[in-house]
């Protein structure tokens, strides 16, 4: 379909749907304005608060400014009713004269037994569940909210974690933190992430989406995750969207200050946190400014295991290696948001806002590793390992990641319209530098191993005799083999702006309004690889370099399952020694293979909507079109390497650069009910459809791998990509139930059905040319697969008990679980299976205390087991490849000291949870990596000026 082709299409939707409104507009001769402007009893401005004209069709709900306009109301004398849960009905009387505005201003007061008061003199800014629930009741579309409040009760470093306390949302965790999401069983790409209603650009290599642990949850007001779209939003979130919000100034300027110090369990290590906001609005209201920044430390250590294995002929599994692994990670983490906003008389506003975060995600990791190169055994879980050469070594992590996000806009009335209009500009960046890794080899003869696999969960093995385990542990065996330097650059831009145009109306006594607009993205995505190899000819001793870092307690739960962790290298030792003597080692760097991996991609999204809200009696109706022309360009590269009539080399590898570029365009139906049986009961039904792009570096003709014979094998390391993928597309249907309780809180429940077309699948494949080195891995490539479909339901119920006697009403709870089912078919056999990252249970459970000074909250957090990787679907170590199930608890526990000063105690995985990976199947699980990370408990003060 052509640009002009869809440009007629949209000129005749909205000619169209313009045309209704021209003729359903009511005689009213002279009409007028009103403005309600809503506070708590302190002042400060409600969000979402419900503002009616009793009698007539005018109803709304109030914007982060506190304020709602009605345009075209007719001359009169009108009784204006103002409505928010947890807070008592106000109304007063207002006289609309024609052609002016007349402003109303309404304080509510907490209703009796309801909302505690608010002790700590902080900064809230509309962070309350109150505001976070009144949004989702108004919401067109089927919304869920997680407030600043809410954010903040639990120790949430970062976007993820707080994210996965949201009823329908999965949390993908790595190396100890919340990192991606998943969305109603859909793995992280099939969604959308923006901040402020901008779209945000992938973090890493080729991905789409931000690595949501860059974002520091302490700058963010809420998180709102979109499970079904209005047409006014960008169609890429076929799981669903999820909308960082930053702070909005409100009320008189105020601030606070917040510091926590915390201790972990695992070798005693230490994290902190500190944070701080100052902003609000000037005297007459017009001027808002807003300033807050957070950082973070986080020292931990993890304990890891990761067993590798075989399968024999028989189909019998047996381990071959155990990687022990001990990680060390000092990890820092900044983040700044901000808000400067000005409020004109004629009900015009300007602002800029956003956020930028930096996150040094540093440490060290610490490897005994203990291979066999063959099996003795014929059969049976036990056996004999030979060919066992340990090796002990040491790697530098240093990844260094931003991600940003700045919009401008303005709003401004036009008569009885609106106009809005923004610009955007969001980014990220990944840097690796200096990521080194020095492996010593042990140098005797090699040894042979007993090993028992009984346990897949814990694959033993231990050395023939005491003389071997000697031998092996003497780190005088092991001389460096060489070092490896990763370094890298991923960037990802987005340019942007959007202009939108209301335009309200009357279907017949009922209010309605046609919103149309158009979108630009301008998205950039850039890869550059630089990868070095240097092979030891001189030798360097291991003890001549030993580090001081030892673990005693390693997996001590554990101890007899394999030998003890031992020496290893210290790595400054080891680095300096290397760059002092150059002389000492082959240069084997693959130049070719950095140029291959190596990528640059670009996408330009237009796109248009009209969109048609009306009232019909009870019900909400949504209706809108969106077409979205997408033009996407990349650049890969393809080597070639001459040979002879025999087929050998015959020349140098050439590498040539190949550009490429897709060009479609897509049509977005949405049709959204929204129906009212009662002031706060809701039932709703959508229908919508949705894309998701393919990644940049599975569109472009990339590979990437590593060469050597250990690697020949493993389908994980050689990765291509394919110029010919489609994206994918998504029907989907929502069923939605949601009844909201005066005391704050919600019962909810509903059910999901998703189809989706020419599923993007990670298929295996042998390389064949034309990169000679690579002739004959094994490697895996994205493909479009046959279709694919999801079916779940969701419910949720959060209560304060505020009916119980005395200090019993300070009880709450906070419950949510989300069920779902998925098929795929994967492969040419007909073989189906899970959408990959589906997790089918998903619950978070937690007990809540909130009365007088004290508050608290016990959470519980669970993601049943899911699919990362497809393999052969046996019940055997080559299966598929899958997350652990993750259950997690975390507490905290807040008392006011004063008015201005809270003290805070908190704890994060109270019951150690384990995180990792296993192959075959969840009723035959082989471990190929298990980890721990200990508890940690933190004691802070938060103080409000």
């Amino acid at each position: 379909m052509s640009i002009r082709l869809a440009s007629a299409l949209v000129s005749t939707f909205v000619a169209a749907l313009l045309l209704v409104p021209l003729r359903s507009v009511s005689s009213q001769g002279s009409s007028g304005a009103v403005t309600v402007r809503v506070t708590d009893s302190a002042g400060v401005n409600l969000y979402a608060a419900t503002v009616r004209l009793v009698g007539t069709p005018f109803n709304g709900a109030t914007e982060q400014s506190g304020a709602f306009r009605f345009s075209g109301v007719p001359a009169g004398s009108y009784l204006v009713r103002v409505t928010a849960l947890g807070y008592s009905a106000e109304s007063s009387r207002v006289v609309v004269d024609g052609g002016r505005t007349t402003t109303v201003a309404a304080a509510l007061h907490p209703a009796a037994l309801l909302l505690s008061p608010v002790a700590i003199n902080a900064q809230r800014m509309g962070e309350t569940k109150r505001a976070a629930l009144n949004h989702q009741q108004a919401a067109a579309n089927i919304v869920t909210v997680l407030s600043g409040d809410e954010i903040r009760a639990l120790p949430n470093a970062n976007a993820a974690e707080a994210a996965g306390r949201i009823p329908g949302v999965a949390i993908e965790r790595d190396e100890g933190e919340g990192k991606f999401i998943q969305i109603r069983g859909t793995e992280p790409r099939l969604s959308n992430v923006t901040i402020n209603g901008s779209h945000v650009p992938g973090t890493e290599r080729g991905d789409r989406i931000p690595k949501l642990d860059d974002v520091p949850a302490d700058v963010l007001s809420a998180i709102e995750v979109s499970k079904t779209l209005t047409a006014d939003m960008d169609a890429d979130a076929i799981g669903g969207s999820v909308n960082l919000v930053t702070k909005t100034p409100e009320g008189r300027p105020r601030g606070y200050l917040s510091g926590q110090f915390g201790h972990i369990t695992l070798l005693d290590h230490t994290t902190m946190q500190g944070g701080l906001a100052y902003g609000g609005r000037s005297e007459d209201g017009r001027l808002g400014y807003l300033l807050g920044g957070s950082i973070d430390r986080f020292n931990r250590v993890i304990n890891d295991v990761e067993p590798a294995w075989a399968v024999d002929g028989t189909g019998r599994s047996y381990p071959v290696e155990w990687s022990e692994r001990d990680y060390a990670y000092y990890r820092s983490r900044f983040g700044f948001g901000g808000d400067l906003d000005y409020r004109f008389a004629n009900g015009s506003s300007a602002y800029l806002k956003g956020l930028w975060s930096l996150f040094k995600n540093y440490g060290t990791r610490y490897v005994f590793d203990v291979a066999s190169s063959g099996d003795s055994a014929a059969a049976g879980s036990t056996g004999f390992g030979t060919g066992v050469s340990p090796t002990r070594e040491v790697q530098q992590r240093r990844p260094k990641e931003q991600l940003w996000g700045m919009t401008a806009g303005v709003s401004q009335p036009l008569g009885r319209a609106s106009l809005d209009y923004s610009l955007n500009f969001a980014g990220t960046r990944q840097s690796v530098v200096n990521y080194r890794s020095n492996p010593f080899n042990y140098n005797p003869t090699p040894l042979t191993i007993r090993y028992d696999g009984s346990n897949p969960e814990m694959p033993v093995y231990q050395y023939l005799n005491a003389a071997q385990r000697d031998s092996a542990g003497n780190p005088v065996n092991y001389t460096l083999a060489d070092y490896t330097l990763n370094d890298g650059l991923t960037t990802g831009s987005d340019i942007g702006g959007a202009v939108n145009l209301l335009l309200p109306y009357t279907w017949g006594t009922e209010p309605a309004g046609v919103k149309v607009g158009v979108r630009l993205r301008d998205e950039a995505k850039h890869f550059t690889s630089r990868r070095q190899k240097f092979s030891a000819t001189g030798v360097l001793p291991l003890t001549q370099v030993l580090g001081s870092f030892s673990d005693p307690s390693y997996y001590s739960s554990l101890s007899n399952a394999f030998e003890p962790f031992g020496s290893v290298p210290d790595n400054a030792s080891t680095t300096s020694w290397e760059d002092a003597h150059p002389a000492d080692f082959s240069n084997q760097t693959d130049t070719v293979g950095d140029q291959l991996a190596s990528f640059s991609g670009s996408e330009r999204i237009l796109a248009a909507y009209v969109m048609n809200d009306v009232d019909l009696g009870r019900a909400h109706l949504n209706l809108g079109l969106r077409v979205e022309q997408t033009h996407s360009s990349y650049t890969g590269h393809v080597a070639a390497t001459p040979t002879d009539t025999a087929g050998n080399p015959s020349g140098p590898t050439t590498v040539t650069v190949v550009p490429g570029s897709q060009n479609y365009v897509d049509v977005f139906p949405s049709a959204q009910l929204r129906y009212s049986v009662g002031e706060n009961t809701n039932f709703r039904f959508a229908v919508t459809r949705a894309i998701a792009r393919p990644n940049y570096s599975d569109l472009a003709p990339s590979l990437s791998g590593n060469i050597g014979t250990i690697y020949q094998h493993d389908y994980n390391n050689l990765s291509s990509g394919n110029p010919n993928l489609k994206p994918q597309h998504a029907w989907n249907v929502d069923l939605m139930f949601e009844h909201f309780l005066p005391s704050v809180g919600v019962i909810s429940g509903g059910v999901f059905y998703k189809r989706i077309t020419d599923f993007i699948l990670t298929r295996t494949f042998v390389y064949n040319g034309p990169y000679t080195p690579f002739q004959g891995y094994n490697g895996t490539e994205p493909q479009n697969g046959l279709n694919g479909h999801l079916l779940g339901f969701e419910v949720n119920w959060a209560e304060h008990l505020t009916f119980l006697p005395g200090v019993l009403a300070g009880f709450g709870f906070d419950a949510n679980y989300t069920r779902v089912s998925s098929k795929v078919q994967i492969d040419s056999t007909g073989r189906q299976a899970q959408l990959l990252r589906q997790a089918p249970d998903l619950a978070n459970i937690a007990l809540t205390y909130a009365r007088g000074a004290l508050s608290g909250e016990v959470a519980w957090t669970y993601n049943g087991a899911n699919i990362a990787a497809y393999g052969d679907g046996t019940p055997t170590a080559g299966g598929d490849n899958y997350f652990y199930a993750h259950s997690q608890i975390d507490a905290s526990l807040i008392f006011s000291v004063t008015p201005a000063a809270q003290l805070q105690l908190q704890a994060l995985n109270l019951n150690n949870a384990v995180f990792g990976f296993f192959n075959g199947t969840p009723d035959h699980a082989f471990n190929i990596q298990r980890e721990y990370y200990g508890r940690t408990f933190y004691v802070g003060m938060k103080y409000g000026f």
